[in-house]
């Protein structure tokens, strides 16, 4: 190869938003790899842009749209990629724009060695599963085992762009944990579109018993992956509260290789709002499944997201999921300002909420989250936790950083080898922003 090829197959990804997204940026990194393209590091140099996009909200496509004229300006003979969900709906608008020069489909990410070389791809060609055997300046890898969504919440433009459900087989999912794993990654957090809904598409009616299994749900691939041996931690995504069933609770109770964490998406603490988001439960019900895991499980952290600003919501409504997240107390709330999406039933909605009014229920409900957060949190002070190190230290405090198991970020001092293992850290102080521990070696 002479050099002007060489330079010529030099890359940069961008990702834009999920866990999933992250996921096939890596798999794509590991496939232009091991086909001889070279990594850029200094995004200004590269010769290839790839920028992985998301669509969830308007913010996110015009983002994509910027990044694009970004990459052109710093290198105007690159060539551009897009990928991922903004393009499922947006590919003939975006494929104008100056500097693209492919656009590929989510469910051809596998082929963008041969998209890059200019090679013919048969139509209906792909490759079978993305995997992944490392997870780049990450002490934790994302393992997408799912995609696909078939919810149809009234908001949302996912099931419009990645509506096929598609299970990764049990036997690949088991292969590619242990070789994260034996590259030396202390958690696997399992991913997907929806999560819990892993198995639907591969069983047949007899087919679970067939092979063995005692059902045909995530709580098999949880079993399987429980059996490997290993000192690493399980961590689970999203899942919808549908899918936080009795047999998952039970599981998580008994694991030890579980973390004690879940992040359950609530949306709104409100009942009416709940029904014109298309969500199928209550906040009755929503607090029962809450109940019932930290029942099961002591310490166990939930997480969730809440929206704010949805058409219609009044500041009755606001006031009750205002009140529901002083209740339930997460430990990490996730608030965004609805957004609208074509095409979706919340678009044709009436009731519009103003941008004023939506920022100033987005200050009040943070303020209210950091508080639940600090409550949840201080149970936990005096008291060890195991910790996985980040491979990065935080950067205004300059402390080594990383998560517990039951989710709860802490700040501590300690040398720089800790970096990528899982330690014991004492909770010595906490604050609505923070928490600070002191790390305490194993005797």
């Amino acid at each position: 190869m002479n050099s002007q090829a060489s330079l010529s197959k030099r890359f940069y990804i961008h990702t834009l938003g999920c866990k999933v997204n992250q996921y096939e940026s890596q798999a794509m990194r590991e496939i232009l790899l091991k086909a001889g393209f070279k990594e850029c590091l200094a995004r200004d140099i590269a010769d290839i842009y790839i920028i992985n996009t998301c669509t969830v909200t308007h913010h996110a496509d015009k983002e994509s749209r910027y990044l694009v004229g970004m990459f052109h300006r710093a290198n105007p003979k690159a060539k551009i990629v897009i990928t991922g969900c903004f393009v499922e709906k947006n590919s003939e608008e975006i494929s104008f724009l100056p500097g693209v020069a492919h656009i590929v489909r989510n469910a051809d990410k596998g082929l963008i060695d041969k998209i890059l070389n200019e090679e013919q791809v048969p139509v209906g060609c792909s490759r079978d599963e993305l995997t992944i055997t490392g997870f780049k300046g990450r002490t934790k890898a994302f393992l997408k085992i799912q995609d696909g969504c078939e919810n149809r919440c009234s908001y949302c433009k996912v099931p419009l762009v990645r509506s096929v459900l598609k299970s990764k087989p049990l036997d690949k999912i088991i292969e590619e944990v242990k070789s994260l794993t034996a590259n030396g990654f202390k958690e696997i957090i399992l991913v997907g579109i929806c999560l819990g809904a892993w198995g639907r598409d591969l069983f047949h009616p007899g087919m679970a018993e067939s092979m063995g299994l005692k059902g045909v749900g995530l709580v098999d691939v949880l079993r399987a992956i429980d059996k490997i041996d290993g000192d690493f931690r399980v961590r689970l995504s999203s899942i919808e509260p549908r899918y936080v069933t009795e047999e998952l609770i039970k599981f998580m109770a008994g694991s030890k290789r579980m973390c004690r964490h879940l992040h359950i998406p609530l949306q709104a603490g409100d009942d009416d709002t709940l029904k014109r988001m298309n969500r199928p439960y209550s906040t009755s019900e929503y607090r029962s499944i809450i109940d019932k895991v930290r029942s099961a499980v002591e310490g166990m952290s939930i997480s969730t997201d809440v929206m704010v600003g949805f058409p219609g919501e009044s500041d009755a409504n606001f006031v009750n999921t205002l009140n529901f997240i002083k209740q339930i107390l997460p430990a990490r709330t996730h608030i965004f300002t609805y957004s609208k999406r074509e095409d979706t039933p919340a678009a044709a909605m009436d009731g519009a909420v103003g941008e004023d009014i939506a920022r100033r229920r987005y200050t009040t409900l943070r303020t209210a989250a950091l508080m639940a957060s600090y409550t949840y949190r201080s149970k936990f002070e005096n008291k060890e936790l195991e910790v996985l190190v980040e491979a990065k230290r935080d950067k205004n405090s300059g402390l080594l950083t990383g998560y517990s198991d039951n989710y709860i970020r802490i700040l501590f001092s300690g040398p720089d080898e800790l970096m990528g293992t899982i330690v014991s850290v004492r909770v010595t102080e906490l604050t609505l922003m923070y928490t600070k521990g002191v790390y305490e070696p194993k005797r």
